[in-house]
């Protein structure tokens, strides 16, 4: 649609009102905003194989890569500052722009700070707020990304930050065991998002791993697989469970069980779903056939 004229609110930050506030603005945020100790940063993010991606993405595993909104980075920041604390009207805002859709720096703790709600969006709109956030994360962490050149100290730069919050967990556990302080939080993060999304979450899985099962023989997926292909002529036809397990004993694969269960069901931490079973008959799950038949021609 072509329109006649067109507002836009961004224009006032070119108004002289905006100027006259701008670095009261800037003080403010810098009074307010929550960042993490500097002793719990690290250079890897929190979540390594996660970004930001399309609303309607969320929760899928594209090429291996998990599509937050901005629930994982939330996550990050606030149990990094503190895990006993609740955290009302303040937003996990990145301090470079565009880095959230880089799975490298989307849960980087020296990328995220928390910002009231009420000036937040400045982060992302004020070139001025943008440029002292990635100083002040500079001077607490000596962090930028990779990429990008060392920020430089703007002409106005606030001289009085917020004190860092006080955390009960005392900071040498948190350097020592920083990945199991994550652990939990994580687990059931990804509960719920594969919960909410498993079959998607499944199809790609089978994609991404089924691949290296049919190249990699030897293996106990790929040597179930293989039989089952065998035996049901490249999934045409069902194959009797039992008559598949004896088969797979056969070439001496002793946890039949427990690996044919995690190629049948759903599960966050399963092998991939690749078979379902009616009255005790295997066959290719219906939404992965068509690929795994094609892998086997």
């Amino acid at each position: 649609m072509k329109y006649q004229e067109l507002f836009d609110g961004d224009e006032i930050l070119k108004s002289e009102a905006f100027k006259e506030l701008e670095k009261p603005l800037i003080d403010l945020i810098a009074r307010t905003s929550m960042w993490v100790d500097p002793g719990k940063v690290t250079n890897a993010p929190v979540y390594p194989d996660v970004k930001r991606g399309y609303p309607k993405q969320k929760g899928q595993v594209i090429d291996g890569i998990r599509i937050d909104d901005n629930t994982y980075a939330n996550r990050a920041i606030k149990n990094a500052i503190s895990k006993d604390a609740g955290f009302v009207n303040y937003v996990t805002c990145h301090i470079w722009p565009g880095t959230t859709y880089d799975e490298r720096y989307h849960t980087q703790l020296a990328n995220l700070v928390l910002i009231p709600q009420v000036v937040a969006a400045l982060s992302d709109h004020c070139p001025s707020v943008i440029d002292v956030l990635k100083y002040r994360a500079f001077e607490l962490y000596g962090w930028y990304p990779e990429e990008e050149s060392e920020p430089e100290r703007p002409d106005y730069y606030p001289e009085e930050w917020g004190e860092m919050v006080s955390e009960s967990v005392p900071l040498s556990d948190m350097e020592c065991n920083l990945d199991e302080y994550y652990t939990e939080d994580d687990h059931n993060l990804e509960l719920e998002e594969y919960n909410n999304n498993r079959e998607e979450i499944e199809i790609e899985k089978v994609r991404r791993k089924v691949f290296g099962w049919r190249y990699k023989p030897g293996q106990i997926c790929s040597t179930i697989l293989d039989e089952y292909m065998t035996l049901s002529q490249n999934g045409k036809c069902p194959v009797e469970r039992d008559r598949l397990k004896s088969i797979c004993e056969m070439q001496g694969i002793e946890k039949f069980e427990g690996n044919y269960n995690q190629m049948k069901n759903f599960g966050l931490r399963n092998h991939a779903k690749v078979f379902q079973e009616n009255n005790g008959y295997v066959s290719l799950w219906l939404p992965v056939s068509t690929f795994i038949k094609g892998l086997y021609k």
